[in-house]
């Protein structure tokens, strides 16, 4: 769950902390000065630069007195030397016993704390900046924006740099050091031909809610890099240094639970890898990355989960070489508040993806399987050029990877379970019109080059897309006009091609879908996705947008994108309307109203839905949400996967989010939700939080969710059947089933010192699952069941729970079988990282982390009691070291 904390902090350090001004044609200006002499990093602010320096002062609030003086002062200097940046700042507070100064690891921006932020446009090109903040406590958090706005804020780029901060009587001071080679920017010749940079200064004062800046801008300005001051004094500025090098060692013991082990996979395992990144500045301000055996040991494991439907669940990208400078390669979303759920164009999991062939077969004995295929290497290119090129280019490559087999013949094999491929996406763009309008293009191809083990896998052989994208803003970037046009081509043997015809999110085998055709012999697959929006982004009280978007039914990008649909077009809206500023009642507060209409390419009417979502945070900081949604009955071409069209019924859903004072030590959440329709369908969630803090180094939380699920069209099998006419020649086979699902999500965090840090996490989870009522599908464009050995035919169930159907009850259909469906899973996920980053950039990783779990083929109940056996169930547990150490300067 996204608390209502987090979501506020968010606004605090990436919102607010865009580091906004005024007016254009009123920015600030600032001198920086040239250090003629060394200046000692500890936060005192006693060297002379620090009293000779220009300063910059007046800031002014942005909430919650909009245009109002800050109530506390600040004042900043800048000074630089050929290797670094520095910036010198003391924020006096009135009150300095009352500054929130929570303690916390690098970029933990959920922290309850005051912040102080520097943002550098060192590109000078108005739209992307390069942002720096601290706490009182020393505690470091930076982000990257791009495009001029808070979407794109990458706040998973980690810069190389130092900073120092100190608490006084007078309030508190901070120091920074930051390294020119973290900066982008260009010097024409040796010195002095340096374009002015954008700068910008942000102060939170956490107790009273308070954001100010040193150039500020009301909540509804559109635009915020565009809006920086100007960093002038720049003549002496050297060019960065081109090099950097982060070289690491691992070594781990991974141990096995006793049903897991056989020939090939040991009780336990001592292994090690050497690789490491390096990084070279380019003229143009580019930096080209390579990567060489990237590990991500120490990265946290996927929540465990139960997939009933028919399409792939996402999980969220977590290791560090792929999210860096993400944004880069950010391509497929139009400006708009309403869309409806866009192709992934570029997934980063894709790449070292766990292997796609498992070896089966009834010889089979024992498995030796890697868990993910490793990656060879990968190079980035990625920067923003003076004269407004945006510029993303990634190849990545992974092996021929093969499983050990041993068969019941006692022969031992080597089988290939993912062929030799090479992953390339490019994404370039340039900004015109003084950054208000851009014009891009994308490509992402996949290549797999080992045929041999292609026969396996009925994997493409190649996948390429390509498309182009463009927006303008204008009237001060208030209103936007964006769109993209792109298309895919996949090609393989027709095998593969007969099953990306008929997976579920396409269907082109549907019997009564006369706009598709099924080809048996089709050796290409290709396709379109287009969308077009116009938005009003900026405005003191009304935004909203219009977006329309079409998938063709032959567009695929699941090689090395996400995608759940296809066949399909949408017309999207959404009108807000807001209070940014405080009032009577609340410290901001809106209302929004979204609506969507849906056809598949044939004209069948696929969704109709409205939608009231409002927010506020009200005058004591508490934060609540709530929404309702309304869908009227519908047509569903997907609910039989692969079969005829069947009715969607009105639905209706509510939800309610709370949380309480962020500011205080210990802060509560809840979240519930409930969705049902008219046929009896029913979900329900209940989402928990506890947020405790009761030492400024020590953080606990615990959030248990829970979420009980009835579904009457629960899909398990399709039958051929020539004596089922009314549904072309096949049974679908459907059921009823209940579900309880529980997790624990329990974090500790213990900060022994902003660069030191233990994060314990542990998630118990448990599922269960009971199918009742077996029936089948009747009257297509109705939602029209007959349940079997009540409405026709007979069921019986033999002493495995597997049911033997005979569908008419008379002979003339074959009887099938139905394997028993009835589940309860239980997982462990945990893990423990002691991190030390023993100097800025190297670090030192202790890691263990554990996964157990356990799956019966019967229904219980009683979740909670599963959920503490998930602690005793046999595990996977890794022991793990990681040295890294940047070189650089």
């Amino acid at each position: 769950m996204v608390t209502p904390l987090l979501r506020s902090t968010l606004r605090a350090s990436v919102c607010a902390l865009l580091l906004l001004t005024t007016r254009l044609d009123a920015q600030p200006v600032l001198r920086a000065q040239w250090l003629t002499s060394p200046l000692q990093l500890d936060g005192r602010l006693d060297e002379p630069v620090w009293r000779t320096a220009p300063a910059a002062t007046n800031f002014v609030q942005r909430i919650p007195r909009n245009g109002d003086a800050a109530t506390q002062r600040s004042e900043v200097r800048i000074a630089y030397d050929a290797n670094a940046v520095y910036v010198g700042v003391r924020n006096f507070d009135s009150a300095p016993d009352s500054i929130a100064q929570q303690l916390g690891r690098r970029d933990a921006d959920d922290l309850y704390s005051d912040w102080f932020y520097v943002g550098f446009d060192s590109y000078g090109d108005k739209r992307t900046a390069f942002v720096f903040g601290v706490n009182p406590r020393g505690v470091l958090n930076d982000f990257y924006i791009t495009n001029d706005d808070i979407d794109n804020a990458d706040v998973s780029w980690d810069a190389v740099w130092n900073v120092v901060a100190r608490m006084d009587s007078a309030g508190w001071t901070a120091e920074f050091r930051i390294p020119l080679s973290q900066l982008r920017y260009d010097v024409a010749g040796a010195v002095g031909a340096v374009r002015p940079w954008g700068l910008n200064f942000s102060r939170t004062v956490a107790r009273g809610g308070e954001e100010s800046f040193w150039a500020p801008t009301p909540a509804n300005a559109p635009g915020s890099v565009s809006r920086f001051g100007t960093l002038v004094g720049l003549d002496s500025l050297r060019p960065p240094s081109r090099t950097e090098f982060v070289p690491y060692v691992r070594t781990q013991v991974e141990t096995q639970p006793a049903a897991e082990r056989n020939r090939f996979v040991p009780g336990a395992k001592l292994a090690g890898a050497v690789g490491g990144d390096a990084r070279f500045k380019l003229p143009q301000s580019l930096t080209l990355t390579a990567s060489i055996n990237p590990d991500f040991g120490q990265v946290e494991a996927d929540p465990a989960v139960v997939n009933l439907s028919a399409f792939e669940v996402f999980f969220e990208e977590r290791r560090p070489f792929f999210l860096e400078n993400a944004d880069a390669f950010a391509f497929g979303a139009t400006r708009t508040f309403n869309s409806s759920d866009p192709p992934r164009f570029f997934y980063s999991r894709r790449i070292g993806r766990a292997p796609q062939r498992n070896p089966s077969g009834d010889d089979l004995e024992a498995v030796g399987i890697s868990a993910q295929t490793p990656i060879a290497g990968a190079l980035k290119l990625s920067g923003t050029t003076p004269s407004g090129w945006q510029i993303g280019v990634l190849n990545a490559s992974t092996p021929l990877e093969h499983a050990d087999v041993l068969r019941s013949n006692g022969q031992v094999t080597r089988e290939a379970v993912e062929p030799f491929t090479n992953y390339h996406v490019s994404r370039v763009r340039k900004l015109l019109n003084g950054g208000n309008t851009g014009v891009g293009v994308f490509v992402a191809d996949t290549r797999r080059f080992t045929d041999d083990s292609l026969l396996t896998m009925r994997i493409p052989s190649s996948a390429t897309i390509g498309g182009v994208d463009w927006e303008h803003a204008w009237q001060n970037r208030t209103y936007t006009v964006s769109g993209l046009y792109s298309r895919s081509d996949v090609r393989g043997r027709t095998d593969v091609m007969r099953r990306l015809q008929r997976a579920n999110y396409r269907s082109y085998q549907r019997p009564d879908a006369t706009h598709l055709d099924f080809d048996p012999a089709r050796t290409a697959l290709n396709g379109h996705y287009g969308a077009l929006s116009l938005a009003k982004t900026a405005g003191e009280r009304l935004l909203g947008s219009v977006t329309y978007e079409e998938t063709s039914p032959g567009f695929e990008v699941n090689d090395l994108g996400f995608q759940v649909r296809s066949d399909f077009r949408s017309l999207s809206t959404a009108l807000q309307y807001r209070n940014p500023f405080i009032d009577r009642f609340s410290r901001e507060w809106s209302a929004t109203l979204y609506s969507t209409h849906s056809t598949n390419f044939g004209g069948d009417l696929l969704e109709r839905r409205y939608a009231l979502f409002t927010e506020a945070t009200l005058l004591n900081f508490w934060e609540i949400s709530a929404f309702t949604s309304f869908a009227p009955a519908t047509l569903n071409d997907r609910l039989l996967r692969g079969g005829p069209l069947a009715q969607r019924p009105r639905a209706l859903s509510q939800g309610l989010e709370l949380s309480t004072d962020g500011r205080k030590t210990l802060i509560f959440g809840l979240d519930l939700s409930r969705t049902s329709d008219v046929a009896g369908a029913r979900t329900t969630g209940v989402e928990g939080s506890i947020d405790w803090r009761p030492l400024p180094q020590m953080r606990l939380r615990v959030g248990p969710e829970l979420s009980a699920n009835q579904a009457v069209d629960q899909y398990i099998q399709t039958e051929p059947d020539a004596q089922a006419v009314g549904t072309f020649g096949a049974r679908y086979v459907f059921a009823n089933v209940r579900q309880r699902e529980v997790r624990f999500n329990t974090r500790l965090d213990w900060t022994f010192s902003p660069w030191l840090s233990l994060q314990l996490f542990l998630q118990p989870f448990a599922s269960t699952g009971e199918f009742t009522r077996f029936k089948e599908f009747t009257t297509p464009r109705e939602f029209s069941f007959a349940e079997y050995g009540v409405d026709r035919g007979t069921v019986t169930r033999a002493a495995d729970g597997d049911l033997t159907v005979d569908p008419d009850g008379a002979g003339a259909s074959a009887p099938f079988v139905v394997p028993v469906q009835d589940f309860t899973v239980r997982a462990l996920r945990g893990n423990a990282v002691l991190r030390w980053e023993y100097r800025p950039g190297s670090s030192l990783f202790f890691v263990w982390s554990q996964q157990r779990e356990a799956e019966l083929y019967q229904a219980n109940f009683d979740v909670a009691r599963q959920l503490g056996r998930a602690y005793a169930d046999p595990g996977r547990h890794v022991f793990l070291i990681k040295y890294s150490r940047w070189i650089g300067r």
